[in-house]
């Protein structure tokens, strides 16, 4: 029959046969999430929950410190920066020498625990014994831990795993190897308890809060600040809690209290420097105002201003009464007959007498209508009428000489006020330079004043640095160990690593377990999967046997007719493999045992000669000569080397027979093939049990020979590299009819998760393996 062409195999994702391969590991997923899920259940046991515990601080905007004190300095120009930047406060808060005295005071340098079995209860507070360190011999040194014990009376003993026991009493000093301590009894000690003290150095503490004292700045511009801290134990995390921010504000109220007293200082050094300043000022301006006769120079300069404005509108009515006063004097030079103005605004006795004259002008000249001029009457009016004349011309003069003075006095005065004015710009430049000097000179004289009755009230009032908003609390949800998370955690940690592990060894691993695995690297067929049998099972396929391993090569032979061709004389196969160990022997004797019967005798040939192994199923009942003497005696007759075996009398067998120091050279001379042709009138079968093909050559000399060739694999044992070499084989036309057996495969195929099952309800009952042993079956 001819082989059928092989093609390479594309190499597609499995999905079912991927999960399966897992699944058939459930029990080791089992035993690891039990595991695991236990581990978590103890760890959470016996492990110390910690709990956070916070504060939060609150700062104001406006300090009340030197900054808040020179403030408004920054009007002025003076750039003194801003102190309370909430990040220079978060690194005072977590300072060393701050953290030295919270330990100090809560005497942290030393640990105080209750023995047990399992795990030590750290004790805080109220605690039975409470132990002072006096003074330190070492700065550093690691903590140094002692048990308490043998108590009697006042009494003790300390323990320590490195040095002796030390004995002490209470409210005694004790020197230890890093420095002097006292130990007192605060109650009534339990009696058989154990306590544990651990002494650490100081700065050894303060290393460890610096680390767990975090620090957070939720925001900036609602200025607050959280710090938290976690431990095992919430009344001591809060207790540092508030000793922090207790240490904090006396640190800030100290800080504040020296920059007052500095602020104290420096104002009044200013205030002396400015007074003397000022005293200068007025001094120059005292000074100025007396040789320029100035009380206030603003004043002086507008008075100056109205009485020259004043004056010129009473210089200008002054002239114009002058002008009427001429032009009256030029009607009082004409003669008497004519009348003169009146009501000019003149001088009330001049202005009367022109009135008087007027109406005397008058009246004569009504007389004169009636009389002539020597009327008695008329004569006495012209009389009175020239008198009143030269009144007014006299009256109109002196008039004249008084508005001339005062025209004079006028014109002096504006002159005067003018002169004032002219020099009002220079003296006002002046005089405002001394004003501005002294002006700024008394705003900081009375800012100083201000600022130092405020810095004294900031030194008699207690103000903390930081509002504590919310005290120290412990959150009630421990931080560790997190139940929720570490279940689920070791649940998928269960999972996981078996997975992980399967994955490792799935990808390491380079054998065949199952059909899948040929069929994904070759093109050659597979007749049967032979089941995987214990020490304790037979080997041998028995007459009217229903087992497992019986129906698995009743399916071979089945499967071998229709590879083999339609011939009159004996069909041979060859059973092969690629290496020793996988089970062509078993092969060859069972396949052997099962396709012989009565009507179709077979015969099996151990053509392994280099290591025969076919007596180990059927030992010869007596030595005889086999294979190798037939092939280098050509005495040896046929008939010497046959044996009936006892298991099927249907079934011949020819032994190996002793083992030759050249293989090759019997197996090729040609003797090898005479046999067969002999023997195929004979037998309707012929089983070649041959040698591993890769570790020698001796089968392929007697390749020619079969008309079928078997290659057996053992599943779990042979590598996948095999198939290739199989496959090189058949492209290479050395083999000629090849189909896969695979032998010893598990009942789950190698963990793929397919069943086979050959005994249909007819196998032998096999006794039930525990769930232990089938856990770890591999």
């Amino acid at each position: 029959m001819q082989q059928k062409e092989l093609q390479p195999k594309e190499e597609k994702l499995n999905l079912k046969k991927a999960i399966l391969k897992y699944l058939y590991k459930w029990p080791w997923f089992v035993a690891s999430i039990i595991i695991c899920v236990a581990v978590a259940f103890i760890y959470l046991r016996y492990s110390i929950p910690k709990y956070q515990s916070k504060t939060t601080l609150k700062f104001d905007k406006k300090q009340n410190d030197l900054t808040s004190a020179l403030a408004d300095l920054d009007n002025l120009g003076i750039g003194l920066g801003n102190s309370d930047e909430l990040k220079g406060e978060a690194a005072i808060v977590n300072s060393r020498p701050l953290l030295m005295q919270v330990v100090k005071n809560l005497n942290l340098n030393v640990e105080y625990f209750s023995a047990g079995d399992i795990k030590d209860s750290q004790l805080f507070g109220k605690t039975p014994i409470t132990a002072k360190v006096l003074n330190y011999t070492k700065e550093k040194f690691p903590s140094v831990e002692y048990i308490l014990g043998n108590l009697k009376g006042d009494q003790f003993t300390l323990h320590n795993a490195k040095k002796k026991d030390i004995v002490g009493k209470f409210n005694t000093p004790l020197k230890l190897e890093f420095g002097t301590v006292i130990l007192e009894r605060n109650s009534a000690l339990a009696l058989g308890a154990k306590y544990k003290i651990i002494f650490w150095s100081p700065i050894e503490r303060v290393k460890k809060l610096e680390k767990t004292v975090q620090i957070n700045i939720p925001d900036e511009k609602a200025m607050l600040m959280e710090i938290s801290l976690v431990g095992s134990l919430p009344e001591k995390s809060e207790a540092i809690l508030n000793e922090v921010t207790k240490q904090y504000n006396l640190d800030g109220q100290r800080d504040k209290n020296l920059q007052a007293q500095n602020t104290q200082e420096f104002i009044d050094k200013r205030l002396e420097v400015i007074t003397k300043d000022l005293s200068g000022v007025e001094n120059q301006k005292e000074d100025f105002q007396n040789r320029n006769r100035i009380v206030d120079l603003q004043a002086q300069a507008e008075l100056a201003l109205q009485n020259t404005s004043e004056n010129t509108k009473v210089l200008l009515q002054q002239q114009a009464q002058l002008d009427l006063l001429n032009s009256l004097s030029g009607e009082a030079s004409k003669g008497n007959n004519q009348l003169m103005p009146s009501n000019l605004g003149l001088n009330p006795s001049l202005e009367q007498s022109i009135s008087q004259y007027n109406s005397l002008i008058i009246s004569r000249n009504k007389t004169l209508k009636q009389a002539t001029n020597e009327n008695p009457a008329v004569i006495e009016m012209n009389r009175e009428i020239a008198s009143l004349k030269e009144v007014i011309r006299d009256n109109i003069n002196e008039q004249k000489q008084t508005v001339q003075t005062g025209i004079s006095q006028l014109q002096n005065q504006i002159k005067t006020n003018n002169n004032v004015i002219e020099k009002v710009p220079g003296q006002s430049k002046v005089y405002r330079g001394i004003e501005r000097q002294q002006n700024l000179k008394e705003q900081l004289f009375l800012f100083l004043l201000q600022k130092r009755e405020e810095n004294a009230i900031n030194l008699s009032v207690d103000v903390p640095k930081a509002k504590i908003v919310n005290p120290a609390f412990t959150e009630d949800i421990p931080v560790s160990p997190k139940k929720e998370i570490i279940l689920p955690g070791a649940l998928l940690l269960g999972i996981l690593l078996p997975f992980g592990i399967f994955y490792l060894l799935f990808l390491l691993d380079d054998k065949i377990y199952s059909r899948e695995d040929i069929k994904e690297r070759s093109g050659l067929g597979i007749l049967v999967d032979i089941p995987s049998l214990t020490d304790s099972e037979n080997h041998l396929v028995q007459k009217n046997d229903f087992s497992e391993l019986a129906e698995a090569f009743r399916v071979l032979v089945s499967n071998l007719k229709f590879v083999l061709p339609v011939k009159d004389t004996a069909k041979v196969v060859m059973v092969t493999s690629s290496v020793k160990g996988e089970g062509k022997t078993l092969v060859s004797v069972n396949l052997a045992l099962t396709i012989a019967n009565k009507n179709a005798r077979a015969l099996l040939i151990g053509s392994d000669i280099r290591n025969p192994q076919i007596q180990r199923y059927d030992s010869e009942p007596v030595k005889r000569k086999g294979l190798t003497e037939f092939l280098y005696d050509e005495s040896v007759k046929v008939e010497e080397l046959i044996h009936t075996s006892t298991t099927n009398p249907s079934c011949d067998v020819i032994y190996a027979g002793a083992i030759p120091p050249n293989p090759q050279e019997l197996l090729s001379n040609g003797r090898y093939q005479k046999l067969i042709e002999q023997m195929s009138s004979q037998y309707t079968y012929i089983i070649i049990d041959s040698a591993p093909l890769m570790l020698v050559s001796d089968t392929l000399s007697i390749a020619d020979t079969a008309d079928a060739t078997l290659y057996v694999v053992r599943s779990g044992v042979s590598k996948n590299i095999l198939l290739d070499f199989a496959n090189d084989l058949v492209r290479d036309s050395k083999l000629s009819n090849v189909s896969f057996v695979i032998n010893d495969v598990s009942r789950r195929a190698g963990g793929y998760g397919y069943n086979y099952s050959y005994g249909y309800g007819y196998s032998q009952t096999k006794d039930k393996k525990s769930w232990w042993s089938k856990i770890f079956k591999s």
